[in-house]
């Protein structure tokens, strides 16, 4: 499922993350950023050793490295909260846009996101779903010089449903306020 808001394509896909064609790609990270073995083993040294020097980041937010020996430019690096921590809805809300955030400062054109937090950290898909892409859609509405494609890959058939009619409750939503552009386009 894909669509123009504004200036910014955004497009729900069921596909491995690290084979879109993005400038950027999000990782889902630890407060102590330590790449997952499997990552370490496509990047290289370099993106955990840029981490060490980094050191910390808290619950909620993101860090950007360089992406080693991955085909894209940057890593976003984002720590989501943990369902049951406490103002779990925030802390998503804000580790979205500052990925969001990083990708626009750091002039990626685009971006893929993982669904954040909903593995391990057991944070309930549809309560995902609503909170990334409301915080997608919002920052559409931002004066972007450079963002202009985000991507949330799902590996599974029922979070990409979650994800894709979250999206189209949101579309229809704008159309119907007519407070932005709204365009959709067939994959």
């Amino acid at each position: 499922m894909k669509a123009k808001i504004n200036k910014v394509t955004i497009q729900i896909t069921q596909a491995e993350i690290f084979a879109l064609p993005v400038a950027g790609v999000v990782l889902e990270s630890d407060t102590d950023l330590v790449l997952s073995p499997a990552v370490l083993s496509r990047t290289g040294l370099s993106v955990q050793r840029e981490l060490v020097e980094i050191g910390y980041c808290e619950v909620g937010s993101a860090v950007i490295t360089s992406a080693g020996n991955l085909p894209v430019e940057k890593l976003i690096h984002v720590v989501g909260p943990r369902w049951g921590e406490g103002s779990e809805r925030g802390k998503l809300a804000n580790a979205t846009f500052e990925c969001l955030r990083l990708a626009e400062t750091n002039h990626l054109k685009s971006i893929a996101f993982p669904p954040i937090s909903t593995g391990a950290m057991g944070y309930p898909l549809e309560n995902c779903a609503t909170t990334m892409l409301s915080h997608i859609v919002d920052f559409t509405f931002e004066e972007l010089r450079h963002l202009r494609g985000v991507i949330i890959c799902l590996n599974d058939k029922l979070p990409y449903e979650v994800f894709c009619r979250e999206f189209q409750t949101q579309l229809d939503l704008l159309k119907e306020d007519g407070s932005a552009k709204v365009q959709q386009v067939q994959v």
